[in-house]
């Protein structure tokens, strides 16, 4: 770790943000890093961030690459939510199933992407990859292998009935789909796919799009080889997120309520 012992206040900000613990006082009481850093440390970028003085810079490891204040997006304090931004913001988030017929740019998808890989996952490890449709195309022949998958399995003859009258209950005639897939035997691969996927869906709603769980395909990628080997999935990953996105034929106006909640507190 190199410190800027002219800009490092001692505060001890680092060494009760670090997760494992890694980081200890020398003699000086200026923070230094353990010799376990080198096999632990999952480059989280506590340390970095939340230095307000911008001594702190990790060095390049075999875990981690080098982190220094620059390379840090700062905060900006005129773009921060008011609980009440916050909370309409989440409150009015709705699951898309209807959408105009218009693509989404791809370097706003791109932007949606990279805001998603700040999820948070097991060990800072970022496992979630994604497969994206470009064309409403690509995302239809989804939706007809996931209802071939519903017909060879005799499930949901609904949803087959409506496919067979043109109406796509799958993916509901989204122009886009964002396949979430990871690793099998990585840590939480599951939880990790999730959570990127609903940081993208927050996000999507940020910038005026719409989106849906997309949990047919989800369902029928996991054992329906087709759809694997459209999607290309390496060996190995499963798929643990998907989700269907685009521009919202409907505006809504209101935040239905939702139950009470329910809580047990502990004393």
């Amino acid at each position: 770790m190199f410190i800027d012992k002219e800009k490092c206040k001692r505060c001890g900000a680092c060494f009760s943000e670090c997760p494992y613990d890694l980081i200890v006082e020398d003699a000086e009481g200026f923070p230094k890093l353990r010799l376990a850093a080198r096999k632990t440390c999952i480059a989280c970028g506590h340390c970095v961030a939340v230095c307000s003085t911008g001594a702190i810079t990790l060095p390049e490891m075999p875990v981690a690459r080098s982190l220094a204040p620059a390379q840090c997006l700062p905060l900006l304090k005129d773009l921060r939510l008011t609980p009440e931004q916050a909370d309409q913001f989440l409150r009015s988030r709705r699951s898309i199933r209807s959408y105009k017929d218009k693509l989404v740019p791809e370097e706003v998808v791109v932007q949606l992407l990279e805001i998603a890989s700040f999820a948070p996952s097991a060990k800072n490890g970022q496992p979630a990859r994604w497969i994206v449709t470009r064309t409403p195309e690509a995302t239809s022949r989804l939706a007809e292998l996931t209802v071939e998958f519903m017909a060879i399995n005799n499930v949901f003859p609904g949803v087959i009935k409506n496919w067979e009258k043109g109406i796509d209950k799958i993916l509901h005639g989204a122009p886009h789909v964002a396949v979430a897939h990871a690793p099998e035997d990585g840590f939480n691969p599951a939880e990790d796919c999730s959570l990127a996927a609903a940081y993208l869906e927050l996000a999507a709603h940020a910038h005026g799009l719409g989106a849906c769980w997309a949990g047919f395909l989800m369902e029928a990628a996991e054992g329906y080889h087709p759809i694997r080997e459209l999607l290309g999935l390496p060996e190995g990953h499963g798929v643990h997120a998907a989700l269907m996105f685009g521009y919202p034929r409907f505006r809504f106006g209101r935040i239905p309520p939702r139950r009470g909640v329910e809580v047990t507190w502990l004393s």
